[in-house]
């Protein structure tokens, strides 16, 4: 997996497939409007990275995180096109990201109607968060779960 900053001729591949799976990382029926994606970037405060093939730079994913407070690293979004998920590719990236040595400490937000997106992030080691382990102050939103994981020494 490749991991590369989003350029200008990405945009066109990435709307492509951007409102179905904005729409499943939100656990709803109803695609994403495209200008979400401006916005969810925009508002990020952190790094929006896409996902391609080490053999092929076509976009298949969006990865966004940010770095936060206290050796934190706060997974954003997670989307891969939807003809390829399931093949471990969302896997690798997050392996990728823990393994670069950006933060000892991970958090994702999960939507509450994903069910499948809270098994990836169980699978990949991550268990919800109890009151006040998050260093950041603001209280999830009711329709999300904060998932964390912790790198051992």
């Amino acid at each position: 997996m490749a991991l590369r900053a989003v350029a200008p001729d990405d945009l066109p591949l990435i709307e492509d497939w951007w409102p179905e799976a904005a729409a499943t990382v939100r656990g709803v029926g109803e695609p994403a409007a495209i200008g979400e994606l401006q916005r969810m970037t925009d508002e990020a405060g952190g790094e929006t990275l896409v996902i391609a093939r080490a053999d092929d730079p076509t976009a298949i994913g969006l990865l966004v995180y940010r770095l936060a407070d206290d050796g934190w690293l706060e997974f954003r979004f997670l989307a891969l096109a939807k003809a390829l998920r399931g093949w471990g590719y969302g896997s690798e990236v997050v392996r990728l990201i823990e393994e670069s040595g950006r933060a000892r400490r991970f958090a994702a937000r999960v939507s509450a109607g994903n069910g499948l997106g809270l098994f990836f992030w169980l699978r990949m080691g991550y268990r919800p968060a109890e009151a006040g382990e998050l260093p950041w102050p603001e209280r999830e939103p009711e329709d999300r779960i904060a998932m964390i994981r912790e790198q051992k020494e």
